[in-house]
């Protein structure tokens, strides 16, 4: 459990740390991202989000895949706080748990110049934190764990 509940905060902090850049920063990493081979691929393979170019696409994944990776071992955490074999309750509270670390994160952005807390960004962070939440559920399915 140790190890899920450290793995969560080092995440958090990461996504905190990321919010904390500003505009300028956060633009020229998702700029410099684009350059590289990874994220000319990435953008080939990857259906476009926003009709408002590949810089804006990149954040929006950019935020899924912090929040996927964010519900993972939170989802971990709480199926081993919860005492679960199979974690419905511990992916809920994880759903949960992102959710309000999202709004948290959007709020927090508010404060750093250049960026903004949108509520879509919101919602873009739970497709995140579902999707790792799916993984979660399906691997827990795949070791038979459901019955």
């Amino acid at each position: 459990m140790l190890i899920y509940g450290l793995l969560t905060l080092a995440m958090m902090g990461l996504i905190f740390f990321m919010s904390s850049k500003d505009g300028t920063e956060s633009g020229s990493m998702s700029e410099w991202l684009l350059k590289t081979e990874l994220g000319r691929i990435l953008m080939k393979l990857l259906p476009r989000l926003t009709d408002y170019g590949e810089e804006l696409d990149i954040r929006k994944y950019a935020h899924m895949a912090e929040y996927a990776l964010l519900s993972v071992p939170s989802a971990l955490f709480f199926r081993e706080l919860l005492l679960e074999r199979f974690p419905v309750r511990a992916v809920c509270s994880s759903l949960l748990f992102c959710f309000l670390y999202a709004c948290s994160d959007e709020y927090h952005q508010t404060f750093v110049p250049g960026r903004a807390g949108t509520l879509t960004d919101v919602f873009v962070d739970l497709a995140g934190a579902g999707f790792g939440l799916v993984l979660v559920l399906l691997s827990c399915v795949r070791r038979k764990e459901m019955k």
